[in-house]
């Protein structure tokens, strides 16, 4: 991981990055928590002030936005910085805590029909791990690099998962939710 600048990856038409179109206009939030699971398997702790849409309305009804090509991120032990480039990641987990907890056991399906709207799939990682979550259903998780995942355990430490599709093995839609 090399500290570089930040470019960033617009897929045609797509609009403004994240880092563009979700900067705070009024007051200025607090870096968020994330961890970087890399396609080689070592995981990054820090923070980061790309602002995905942590509103789960956000995501799965307004217009999504580009992901940078490089994820800035302030190392939690560290003050330093690194560029992790995005299509090194198998994931970025914007995250609760760095810690989590062992002795919680994460609820990575939903027991019925996800009562939110979207998209409900189930993604399979290359190296076997899978996880259920709502995406948004419009044709950008096709043509962006990766997609934002709502998890389904609102008690877990994940808020949102950006999931790049390279490292996935498989990828399923399970069902559809819409209000007519």
């Amino acid at each position: 991981m090399a500290l570089t600048g930040g470019k960033s990856s617009r897929a045609a038409g797509a609009g403004k990055t994240l880092a563009e179109e979700s900067q705070p206009t009024s007051a200025r939030r607090s870096p968020l928590k994330v961890v970087a699971h890399l396609s080689d398997g070592r995981v990054v702790k820090g923070h980061t002030e790309i602002y995905p849409a942590t509103h789960l309305d956000f995501v799965l009804k307004e217009n999504p936005v580009a992901m940078p090509e490089e994820i800035k991120i302030r190392l939690a032990e560290h003050e330093r910085a690194v560029s992790i480039p995005l299509n090194s990641l198998k994931a970025l987990f914007f995250v609760k805590s760095f810690s989590g907890s062992n002795a919680y056991k994460e609820i990575k399906f939903f027991e019925g029909h996800p009562s939110i709207e979207g998209l409900w799939v189930r993604v399979k990682f290359r190296d076997g791990e899978w996880t259920e979550g709502v995406i948004r259903n419009s044709y950008h998780f096709l043509v962006e690099p990766g997609f934002l995942v709502k998890p389904p355990d609102p008690q877990g430490n994940n808020e949102m998962v950006y999931v790049v599709k390279s490292s996935l093995a498989d990828f399923q839609v399970l069902g559809v939710r819409h209000t007519y």
